[in-house]
């Protein structure tokens, strides 16, 4: 099923964070942080992971909705299609060459979900959070 940007299905994962960075968009791809107190900031063009996607706009410092877990709408920075392994970029997802042997960023970007509904490059493309085999 075809999602426009942010949405998501109703079998997915939310959780709440604070917003670390310069606030988020709907549908912006985020970078989860490992501390006890996770914030979550767009990603950058490194492809640093966790990953999550935003449900709802949010400034800097508020609170925001992420699925961390399931299907959800996002920007395609490059043709995404279905069956292919995403990761995150400047905020929107890009395919990910080498999923499996992506450790580092250096290498590419991490690996985000599997695109299940997938579109040319700036169209909305539907992935599945956590889902990469």
């Amino acid at each position: 099923m075809a999602y426009v940007l942010g949405e998501f299905s109703d079998t997915a994962i939310i959780q709440e964070f604070t917003d670390g960075g310069a606030g988020v968009t709907k549908g912006d791809v985020v970078t989860i942080t490992g501390a006890a107190a996770s914030t979550v900031a767009k990603c950058d063009a490194s492809g640093n992971a966790p990953y999550a996607v935003a449900i709802e706009t949010a400034a800097a410092g508020a609170k925001v909705r992420c699925v961390v877990r399931g299907e959800v709408g996002v920007t395609a920075d490059g043709n995404c299609y279905t069956g292919q392994i995403v990761g995150g970029k400047s905020g929107k997802v890009i395919v990910v060459a080498n999923p499996f042997q992506t450790l580092a960023p250096s290498a590419g970007p991490c690996p985000l979900g599997r695109v299940t509904e997938g579109g040319v490059s700036g169209t909305i493309v539907t992935v599945f959070v956590g889902q990469v085999v």
